[in-house]
Protein backbone atom coordinates (compact mmCIF):
# COMPACT_ATOMS: atom_id res chain seq x y z
CA UNK A 1 0.00 0.00 0.00
CA UNK A 2 1.30 3.26 -1.12
CA UNK A 3 2.19 5.93 1.83
CA UNK A 4 -0.20 8.98 1.75
CA UNK A 5 2.00 12.06 1.78
CA UNK A 6 2.85 13.18 4.83
CA UNK A 7 0.53 17.05 4.45
CA UNK A 8 -2.45 14.44 3.76
CA UNK A 9 -1.38 12.01 6.83
CA UNK A 10 -1.84 15.21 9.17
CA UNK A 11 -5.63 15.99 7.88
CA UNK A 12 -7.30 13.80 10.02
CA UNK A 13 -5.95 15.79 13.02
CA UNK A 14 -6.66 18.93 11.64
CA UNK A 15 -10.12 18.21 11.09
CA UNK A 16 -10.01 17.10 14.53
CA UNK A 17 -8.59 19.68 15.94
CA UNK A 18 -10.78 21.89 14.33
CA UNK A 19 -14.60 20.32 14.90
CA UNK A 20 -13.08 19.63 19.24
CA UNK A 21 -12.39 23.52 19.14
CA UNK A 22 -16.11 24.13 17.68
CA UNK A 23 -17.96 21.85 19.82
CA UNK A 24 -15.67 23.50 23.28
CA UNK A 25 -17.15 26.56 22.13
CA UNK A 26 -20.47 25.60 21.64
CA UNK A 27 -20.68 23.18 25.05
CA UNK A 28 -19.51 26.44 26.79
CA UNK A 29 -22.54 29.07 25.23
CA UNK A 30 -25.32 26.08 25.39
CA UNK A 31 -23.90 25.44 29.18
CA UNK A 32 -27.23 27.12 30.98
CA UNK A 33 -25.19 27.60 34.09
CA UNK A 34 -21.87 28.49 32.26
CA UNK A 35 -22.76 32.38 32.61
CA UNK A 36 -24.53 32.15 36.17
CA UNK A 37 -23.27 32.72 39.60
CA UNK A 38 -23.63 29.91 41.54
CA UNK A 39 -23.62 26.88 39.48
CA UNK A 40 -21.38 23.92 39.46
CA UNK A 41 -20.40 25.16 35.74
CA UNK A 42 -19.90 28.73 36.41
CA UNK A 43 -17.25 30.39 34.84
CA UNK A 44 -15.96 32.79 37.47
CA UNK A 45 -15.25 29.59 39.54
CA UNK A 46 -13.56 27.46 37.22
CA UNK A 47 -11.11 31.12 36.29
CA UNK A 48 -10.45 31.39 40.25
CA UNK A 49 -9.91 27.66 40.71
CA UNK A 50 -7.47 27.41 37.51
CA UNK A 51 -5.83 30.38 38.86
CA UNK A 52 -5.23 29.05 42.67
CA UNK A 53 -1.22 28.39 42.66
CA UNK A 54 -0.53 28.05 38.70
CA UNK A 55 2.27 29.63 36.59
CA UNK A 56 -0.08 31.22 34.44
CA UNK A 57 -3.02 32.05 37.32
CA UNK A 58 -1.59 35.75 36.98
CA UNK A 59 -2.96 36.12 33.54
CA UNK A 60 -6.54 34.77 34.48
CA UNK A 61 -5.97 37.41 37.58
CA UNK A 62 -5.17 40.05 35.37
CA UNK A 63 -7.29 39.49 32.68
CA UNK A 64 -9.97 37.42 33.23
CA UNK A 65 -11.16 37.26 36.50
CA UNK A 66 -11.87 41.30 36.38
CA UNK A 67 -15.20 40.17 33.87
CA UNK A 68 -15.24 36.64 34.30
CA UNK A 69 -18.14 36.22 31.98
CA UNK A 70 -16.59 38.30 29.45
CA UNK A 71 -13.87 36.35 29.53
CA UNK A 72 -15.97 33.03 29.44
CA UNK A 73 -18.13 34.33 26.22
CA UNK A 74 -14.77 35.35 24.42
CA UNK A 75 -12.95 31.95 25.55
CA UNK A 76 -15.89 30.27 23.46
CA UNK A 77 -16.32 32.78 20.56
CA UNK A 78 -12.52 31.72 19.93
CA UNK A 79 -12.93 28.56 20.24
CA UNK A 80 -15.52 28.16 17.87
CA UNK A 81 -13.42 30.64 15.16
CA UNK A 82 -10.27 28.63 15.27
CA UNK A 83 -11.80 25.44 15.00
CA UNK A 84 -14.22 27.12 11.54
CA UNK A 85 -11.18 28.06 10.02
CA UNK A 86 -9.19 25.25 10.62
CA UNK A 87 -11.94 22.65 9.39
CA UNK A 88 -11.79 24.93 5.94
CA UNK A 89 -8.12 25.19 6.17
CA UNK A 90 -8.51 28.99 5.81
CA UNK A 91 -5.74 31.18 7.71
CA UNK A 92 -4.67 27.77 8.69
CA UNK A 93 -1.01 28.88 10.49
CA UNK A 94 -2.51 31.77 12.34
CA UNK A 95 -5.74 29.84 13.69
CA UNK A 96 -3.35 26.64 14.69
CA UNK A 97 -1.14 29.33 16.43
CA UNK A 98 -4.08 30.79 18.29
CA UNK A 99 -5.25 27.23 19.33
CA UNK A 100 -1.34 26.85 20.37
CA UNK A 101 -2.08 29.61 22.63
CA UNK A 102 -4.80 29.25 24.04
CA UNK A 103 -3.76 25.51 24.26
CA UNK A 104 -0.63 26.41 26.22
CA UNK A 105 -2.56 29.08 28.82
CA UNK A 106 -4.44 26.36 30.09
CA UNK A 107 -2.20 23.65 30.49
CA UNK A 108 -0.38 26.30 32.68
CA UNK A 109 -3.78 26.82 34.32
CA UNK A 110 -6.34 24.46 34.23
CA UNK A 111 -4.23 21.31 33.81
CA UNK A 112 -1.21 22.28 35.68
CA UNK A 113 -1.69 20.78 38.69
CA UNK A 114 -2.88 17.05 36.88
CA UNK A 115 -0.29 14.64 38.14
CA UNK A 116 1.41 12.91 35.76
CA UNK A 117 0.96 15.77 33.43
CA UNK A 118 0.65 13.16 29.76
CA UNK A 119 -3.13 12.87 31.62
CA UNK A 120 -3.95 16.54 31.39
CA UNK A 121 -5.38 17.10 27.56
CA UNK A 122 -4.13 20.55 27.05
CA UNK A 123 -0.25 19.74 26.62
CA UNK A 124 -1.46 17.13 24.14
CA UNK A 125 -3.08 19.89 22.14
CA UNK A 126 -0.64 22.12 22.63
CA UNK A 127 1.54 19.97 20.38
CA UNK A 128 -0.96 18.87 18.28
CA UNK A 129 -1.23 22.55 16.76
CA UNK A 130 2.36 23.00 16.21
CA UNK A 131 2.80 21.15 13.24
CA UNK A 132 -0.13 23.53 11.87
CA UNK A 133 1.70 26.54 13.06
CA UNK A 134 5.02 25.33 10.98
CA UNK A 135 3.34 23.86 8.09
CA UNK A 136 -0.18 25.40 7.47
CA UNK A 137 -2.25 22.96 5.43
CA UNK A 138 0.65 22.18 3.19
CA UNK A 139 -0.36 19.07 1.25
CA UNK A 140 -4.13 19.37 2.12
CA UNK A 141 -7.30 20.29 0.61
CA UNK A 142 -7.75 23.84 2.06
CA UNK A 143 -9.27 26.72 0.90
CA UNK A 144 -5.55 28.64 1.59
CA UNK A 145 -4.60 27.26 -1.55
CA UNK A 146 -7.34 28.28 -3.55
CA UNK A 147 -6.42 31.07 -6.46
CA UNK A 148 -8.77 34.17 -7.22
CA UNK A 149 -9.81 33.60 -11.07
CA UNK A 150 -9.22 35.95 -13.64
CA UNK A 151 -12.36 37.82 -14.00
CA UNK A 152 -13.54 40.82 -16.49
CA UNK A 153 -14.95 43.03 -14.99
CA UNK A 154 -16.71 46.58 -16.33
CA UNK A 155 -14.96 49.49 -15.82
CA UNK A 156 -17.76 50.99 -13.32
CA UNK A 157 -17.64 46.87 -11.29
CA UNK A 158 -15.69 47.22 -8.18
CA UNK A 159 -12.86 45.17 -8.01
CA UNK A 160 -12.79 42.88 -5.32
CA UNK A 161 -8.80 43.83 -3.39
CA UNK A 162 -7.13 41.07 -1.60
CA UNK A 163 -7.17 43.04 1.52
CA UNK A 164 -11.44 42.80 0.52
CA UNK A 165 -11.41 39.61 0.16
CA UNK A 166 -9.51 38.48 4.00
CA UNK A 167 -12.16 41.33 4.97
CA UNK A 168 -14.87 39.17 3.90
CA UNK A 169 -13.42 35.61 4.67
CA UNK A 170 -13.29 37.03 8.59
CA UNK A 171 -17.01 38.58 7.96
CA UNK A 172 -18.15 35.18 7.44
CA UNK A 173 -16.11 33.25 10.37
CA UNK A 174 -17.39 35.71 12.45
CA UNK A 175 -21.39 35.27 11.30
CA UNK A 176 -20.97 31.64 11.58
CA UNK A 177 -19.80 32.17 14.87
CA UNK A 178 -22.46 34.11 16.01
CA UNK A 179 -24.79 32.32 14.45
CA UNK A 180 -23.66 29.11 16.84
CA UNK A 181 -22.94 31.32 19.73
CA UNK A 182 -26.68 32.35 20.31
CA UNK A 183 -27.96 34.59 23.63
CA UNK A 184 -26.48 33.45 26.67
CA UNK A 185 -28.46 34.90 30.39
CA UNK A 186 -26.01 36.58 32.63
CA UNK A 187 -27.06 36.28 36.50
CA UNK A 188 -24.27 36.81 39.25
CA UNK A 189 -24.39 35.45 43.18
CA UNK A 190 -22.76 35.55 46.06
CA UNK A 191 -19.28 33.62 46.95
CA UNK A 192 -19.07 31.44 49.77
CA UNK A 193 -17.12 32.73 53.18
CA UNK A 194 -14.00 31.30 54.06
CA UNK A 195 -12.41 30.82 57.10
CA UNK A 196 -8.74 30.46 58.02
CA UNK A 197 -6.42 29.40 61.18
CA UNK A 198 -3.45 27.61 61.57
CA UNK A 199 -3.05 23.91 61.52
CA UNK A 200 -3.55 22.22 65.35
CA UNK A 201 -5.99 24.99 66.43
CA UNK A 202 -9.39 26.25 66.44
CA UNK A 203 -10.31 26.72 63.06
CA UNK A 204 -13.76 27.51 62.81
CA UNK A 205 -16.61 28.14 65.70
CA UNK A 206 -19.13 24.70 65.49
CA UNK A 207 -22.17 26.95 64.80
CA UNK A 208 -20.85 28.25 61.83
CA UNK A 209 -21.19 24.98 60.19
CA UNK A 210 -25.10 24.23 60.43
CA UNK A 211 -26.76 20.73 59.55
CA UNK A 212 -26.40 19.73 55.98
CA UNK A 213 -24.13 22.57 55.25
CA UNK A 214 -20.23 23.09 54.80
CA UNK A 215 -17.76 25.22 55.37
CA UNK A 216 -14.43 25.93 53.43
CA UNK A 217 -11.66 26.58 55.85
CA UNK A 218 -7.26 26.63 55.47
CA UNK A 219 -5.43 24.32 57.81
CA UNK A 220 -2.07 25.79 57.75
CA UNK A 221 -2.58 26.70 53.84
CA UNK A 222 -3.93 23.84 52.50
CA UNK A 223 -7.50 24.06 52.04
CA UNK A 224 -10.06 22.01 53.89
CA UNK A 225 -13.45 21.18 54.25
CA UNK A 226 -15.76 21.11 57.00
CA UNK A 227 -19.25 18.90 56.56
CA UNK A 228 -21.81 18.51 58.79
CA UNK A 229 -24.26 15.40 58.05
CA UNK A 230 -28.13 16.47 58.44
CA UNK A 231 -28.03 14.01 61.98
CA UNK A 232 -24.99 16.41 62.71
CA UNK A 233 -22.19 14.50 62.34
CA UNK A 234 -18.88 16.14 61.76
CA UNK A 235 -16.59 15.28 58.91
CA UNK A 236 -13.24 17.08 57.56
CA UNK A 237 -11.52 16.65 53.85
CA UNK A 238 -8.70 18.02 52.25
CA UNK A 239 -10.55 20.51 49.47
CA UNK A 240 -7.91 19.88 46.58
CA UNK A 241 -9.81 17.55 44.28
CA UNK A 242 -7.75 14.16 43.14
CA UNK A 243 -8.37 14.85 39.36
CA UNK A 244 -6.58 17.92 38.53
CA UNK A 245 -6.19 19.54 41.81
CA UNK A 246 -8.41 22.72 41.78
CA UNK A 247 -10.29 23.37 45.20
CA UNK A 248 -13.75 21.83 45.97
CA UNK A 249 -16.33 23.64 47.17
CA UNK A 250 -19.84 22.85 48.86
CA UNK A 251 -23.33 23.09 46.68
CA UNK A 252 -26.46 22.47 46.58
CA UNK A 253 -25.81 19.45 49.46
CA UNK A 254 -22.97 18.12 47.58
CA UNK A 255 -19.07 18.71 47.18
CA UNK A 256 -18.30 20.21 43.44
CA UNK A 257 -15.32 20.60 41.83
CA UNK A 258 -15.67 24.05 39.75
CA UNK A 259 -12.72 22.96 37.29
CA UNK A 260 -14.04 19.83 35.99
CA UNK A 261 -17.51 19.21 37.22
CA UNK A 262 -16.96 16.29 39.69
CA UNK A 263 -18.76 15.26 42.94
CA UNK A 264 -18.38 13.98 45.76
CA UNK A 265 -20.24 12.08 49.12
CA UNK A 266 -20.05 14.53 51.68
CA UNK A 267 -20.20 11.55 53.98
CA UNK A 268 -17.72 9.72 52.83
CA UNK A 269 -15.69 11.68 50.58
CA UNK A 270 -15.76 9.15 48.01
CA UNK A 271 -16.56 10.43 43.45
CA UNK A 272 -19.75 10.47 42.61
CA UNK A 273 -19.48 11.78 39.43
CA UNK A 274 -16.18 11.81 37.16
CA UNK A 275 -13.79 12.39 35.88
CA UNK A 276 -12.24 12.38 39.72
CA UNK A 277 -11.82 8.67 40.29
CA UNK A 278 -10.21 8.75 43.63
CA UNK A 279 -11.57 10.11 46.81
CA UNK A 280 -10.83 13.00 48.80
CA UNK A 281 -8.62 12.69 51.87
CA UNK A 282 -10.43 12.27 54.97
CA UNK A 283 -8.75 14.93 57.79
CA UNK A 284 -9.28 14.49 61.36
CA UNK A 285 -10.94 17.09 63.87
CA UNK A 286 -12.37 17.47 66.64
CA UNK A 287 -15.08 19.12 68.05
CA UNK A 288 -14.80 20.26 71.51
CA UNK A 289 -16.80 23.23 73.76
CA UNK A 290 -18.74 24.83 70.67
CA UNK A 291 -15.57 24.87 68.55
CA UNK A 292 -13.86 22.64 65.90
CA UNK A 293 -9.87 21.82 65.88
CA UNK A 294 -7.56 20.31 63.13
CA UNK A 295 -6.69 17.29 64.62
Amino acid sequence: MKPLPPGLALLPLRLFLGVTFVYAGVHKLTDAGFLEAGSDTYIGDQLSAFAEGTPGGWLLETFALQQPVVAGIGVALTEVAIGLLAVVGRFTRASAAAGLGLSLVLFLTASWHTRPYFLGSDIVFAFAWLPFVLAGAAGQPALDHRRPRPVLVAVTGPVLTRRAAIAQALGITAAATGVIAGVSVLLRGAAPAKATAPAGKAIADSAAVAAGDALSVSLDGTPALLVRSPDGALAAYDATCPHAGCEVGWQAGEIRCPCHHARFDPATGEPTRGPARAPLIALEVVERDGTIYAA
